[in-house]
């Protein structure tokens, strides 16, 4: 068989392309696809004029409008109880893995800790605030055994401040790693909850609740960034909640440290890493062999000892999206000078980066959004029905067992408008937030828009990269 036409083989198997963006059938886009990233991409250069024409530096220094409410007494009494719910869940994921049936589609872990979990919990992060800080689940089991072990979470030595949200970071990596290139079986997926359950634990014994769960535990950290861009905010001084403006909360904020940018900055590589590595051009540029490196080698094309070299495509791949958020921080660190250069700002390019750094946080969400909500309908409405039989033994507990995978698959039009208007206003949110940051430091509107010229041609790029990274099943 020619080398082509076993590429074309092979391109047709990719495994994910369709159900990671949740095109599940053909669908024709009404008008091409290079018209929406041109369409979208104009209307970010206008709310950029807008904005440079309305914003003052005076306004800039104002803290976001806030509505404060004092919740209903009753709420209180829930917190016990979802706590007892986390914790009960994540023991019933790890015991129907251990014990239960290993077709991942019957078994309870598996779409409760991907799809509940890793899924609904960040959204739920971005819609309602740092909820999970209450319910942390690896928190609660150290502070269970603080209970039983007095001081157990004081932990015994200082946290050293040259680790700061490395740990987090390379945890991040490892689990985003494991969702990509991963078997993950329900037996599998148990044993790495008990390594990582094991990881907090000793994390805790050693450095303490206090410091581990704010730098090194990966879903804290990546939870609360989502928080940050929640209307919804509790204040810690006064118990009260907050009613405010989506994104407000990152107005006159800065990164705490260089780590947490790259965290913050894998949480959008990982993602857009995820979307290319799913399309042709991503896979032909290893197997088809473009640039004649590896025929020479091999002694033969590349698709000819597919068998063999795929561990090696794996290892590859591994590569990139570990190198991914590097990727983006040069970008990023390149757009900065250049404005930089434009005003001659005083300010040193690291403090830049901690000052700009939280305007990335939209994009990094709305590209998470566009990626993997449908699988919140397709595969998370499972869970209710998994409830009734979480082992897969054959139970019907609440009469609503499944029978078989039925998924919930949404209008592919619907889908596809709500993913160019989410990365449209995810983009549209990073300009205003950065516009507003560059009027905290330049003090002054012409200097403000002249920095930010840089920053709106990487937001273009990131737009038509990130609606051309979409588009791709619908090309296929």
């Amino acid at each position: 068989m020619s080398p082509p036409r076993l590429l074309v083989i092979l391109t047709s198997l990719l495994p994910g392309t369709l159900c990671a963006h949740s095109f599940g059938r053909p669908y024709q886009l009404p008008m091409p696809y290079w018209m929406y990233i041109y369409g979208a991409m104009a209307a970010l250069l206008l709310s950029f004029v807008v904005l440079a024409w309305l914003l003052r530096a005076e306004r800039s220094h104002q803290p976001p409008p806030a509505w404060s409410f004092s919740p209903p007494h009753c709420t209180r009494l829930l917190k016990p109880l979802l706590q007892g719910l986390m914790l009960a869940g994540f023991g019933l994921a790890i015991a129907s893995g251990l014990l239960g049936s290993q077709d991942s589609y019957r078994n309870f872990n598996m779409t409760f800790f991907w799809i509940v979990f890793a899924l609904g919990a960040s959204y739920a992060s971005a819609l309602l605030g740092n909820w999970y800080a209450a319910l942390n689940p690896w928190q609660l089991l150290c502070q269970g055994v603080d209970t039983l072990h007095a001081g157990f979470c004081r932990g015994r030595f200082s946290y050293p401040q040259a680790l700061a949200y490395w740990p987090a970071l390379a945890l991040y990596m490892g689990f985003i790693s494991l969702e990509l290139f991963a078997d993950i079986r329900p037996l599998s997926l148990s044993v790495w909850l008990l390594i990582y359950s094991a990881i907090n634990l000793l994390a805790t014994f050693l450095w303490g609740a206090r410091a581990w769960f704010h730098y090194g535990e990966l879903f804290a950290v990546m939870f609360r960034l989502m928080a940050m861009m929640a209307p919804l905010q509790r204040d810690n001084d006064n118990g009260q909640w907050q009613l405010r403006w989506p994104f407000s909360g990152l107005l006159n904020q800065r990164v705490e440290h260089p780590s947490l940018l790259i965290f913050l900055l894998f949480m959008l590589s990982s993602t857009a890493f995820d979307g290319l590595r799913e399309t042709s051009l991503w896979f032909n540029l290893f197997w088809a062999d473009p640039f004649g490196v590896l025929s020479p080698l091999l002694g033969k094309h590349p698709l000819h000892a597919y068998i063999e070299l795929r561990p090696w495509y794996i290892a590859y791949e591994v590569l990139w999206l570990l190198m991914s958020p590097l990727i983006y921080l040069g970008l990023f660190l390149l757009f900065l000078w250049l404005g930089k250069q434009l005003v001659g700002s005083a300010l040193s390019l690291r403090e830049l980066a901690l000052r700009f750094g939280y305007s990335l946080l939209p994009i990094a969400l709305v590209y998470h959004i566009t990626h993997y909500y449908s699988l919140l309908f397709s595969d998370g409405i499972k869970i209710r029905a998994l409830l009734s039989d979480p082992f897969g033994w054959g139970w019907n507990l609440f009469g609503n067992a499944i029978t078989g995978r039925v998924p919930i698959l949404l209008d592919m039009g619907i889908i596809w408008d709500s993913q160019v208007w989410l990365i449209l206003i995810g983009h549209v949110a990073s300009v205003y937030l950065a516009h507003r940051e560059a009027l905290r430091s330049f003090n002054n509107p012409r200097r403000a828009a002249l920095s930010q010229l840089p920053m709106l041609l990487l937001m273009l790029l990131f737009t038509g990269a990130g609606l051309w990274i979409l588009a791709q099943p619908l090309q296929a």
